[in-house]
């Protein structure tokens, strides 16, 4: 008989993947528990856009997000290296419209934030373009009305490679994966977490790290009112046509369109925070999506309509993901709620996780990402 896993990781989505594969690499038996198929959910249903937050802001949580991006290209060659799957990272820049008065202001905000930081050739992060410099650079962009917002390292991995890659990185390391396996309760013992109950059996571990995205709640009723995180739908579409005639992600708020390296375009996304637990593509959202697509890059008229698919962000009240220690359930470790930041945060939240698990600690500060923390009800944002 197998003996009782070290950690026990519920989800296996970009987080619970990376989880997995870090708490592995660090010598943890891990047994990595997933309610459907590993990555199929929102991680897979992305579009896989890597962009930084708004520089303006200067909290801890901020700086995870910046951190964890900084991180992408030795975590994605990492895993290329190991696996042989190539998640396709590139940083191909991004591209944002400037078509009110008040983002052409922010923006200008957001490149004085930056003004300190250049690439290495020396150009900046963050740069305004007037509208005839940004259709000098996209010529097939709409032109906007007051500029173009330039983010030098925003980037695109291909998701769906990128989970199959953490996958097998998760199985090479020796991680145990159960697909098809709800997580239907935790075993505690007073106010210990000792593991959890599945639909057939229960497994101790010393750890059990929550990574279940917008179902965490119903691992059990404490989490749901300690940590509430609720879904969000996000339909996307995949185009074709020969040759795109663009290189940036190009985007205008909600909407914004992107070049794989295979030629396809992708087209996001909704963002509908009504819809429950339901994962459909509806009328209303693909017609939305069709005209975002055309208002940045009118030439997509011409491109054939080849996938469309939904997925469920896992949002919180606050807009700010559970990460870290779970206060009066010793041994449960938060790593859920980051509703459109999953991809980006998947690296710095898998280092967070294994520090807590193998030292007790982290050195990253999580105050804004605390468990258990008080919260207000905002207004709803995109």
């Amino acid at each position: 008989m197998s003996r009782d896993p070290d950690v026990v990781v519920v989800g296996g989505g970009v987080i619970g993947l990376s989880c997995a594969w870090r708490l592995a690499q660090a010598g943890m038996a891990v047994t990595l528990l997933e309610r459907s198929f590993c990555g199929r959910e929102a991680s897979w249903s992305a579009v896989g856009v890597l962009s930084p937050g708004n520089p303006n802001f200067k909290h801890a949580l901020a700086r995870l997000h910046l951190d964890s991006l900084d991180l992408y290209p030795a975590f994605c060659e990492e895993l290329r290296t190991l696996t042989g799957i190539d998640p396709e990272y590139e940083r191909c820049c991004r591209l944002e419209l400037c078509d009110v008065d008040q983002r052409y202001r922010m923006g200008l905000s957001e490149v004085r934030a930056t003004a300190d930081r250049a690439m290495p050739d020396g150009s900046p992060v963050l740069e305004m373009l007037t509208p005839d410099d940004a259709v000098a650079l996209e010529p097939a962009m709409q032109r906007p009305q007051y500029g173009a917002l330039l983010c030098r390292i925003s980037a695109h991995v291909r998701n769906p490679r990128l989970l199959k890659a953490l996958r097998r990185a998760c199985e090479q390391s020796g991680v145990l994966v159960r697909e098809q396996t709800p997580v239907i309760g935790l075993r505690t013992d007073e106010d210990t977490v000792t593991g959890v109950t599945t639909v057939d059996r229960s497994i101790n571990a010393r750890y059990v790290v929550l990574a279940a995205g917008t179902w965490a709640g119903t691992v059990d009723p404490r989490v749901a009112a300690q940590m509430p995180v609720h879904p969000v739908r996000g339909q996307v579409l995949l185009l074709e046509m020969d040759d795109p005639p663009f290189r940036h992600i190009i985007r205008r708020r909600n909407h914004y369109v992107l070049r794989r390296r295979d030629g396809l375009v992708l087209v996001g996304s909704t963002v509908e925070h009504d819809a429950g637990f339901e994962i459909r593509n509806t009328p209303a959202g693909v017609e939305g999506l069709i005209q975002g697509a055309l208002s940045l890059v009118p030439r997509l008229a011409d491109a054939r309509v080849v996938g469309m698919w939904s997925g469920l962000r896992p949002c919180t009240p606050d807009w700010r993901p559970h990460i870290g220690l779970v206060p009066g359930m010793d041994g449960l470790i938060a790593a859920f709620g980051h509703f459109k930041t999953g991809l980006v945060f998947a690296p710095i939240t898998a280092r967070i996780v294994t520090d807590l698990v193998t030292h007790g600690q982290t050195p990253f500060d999580l105050a804004r990402a605390a468990p258990g923390r008080p919260m207000k009800l905002p207004r709803r944002r995109d």
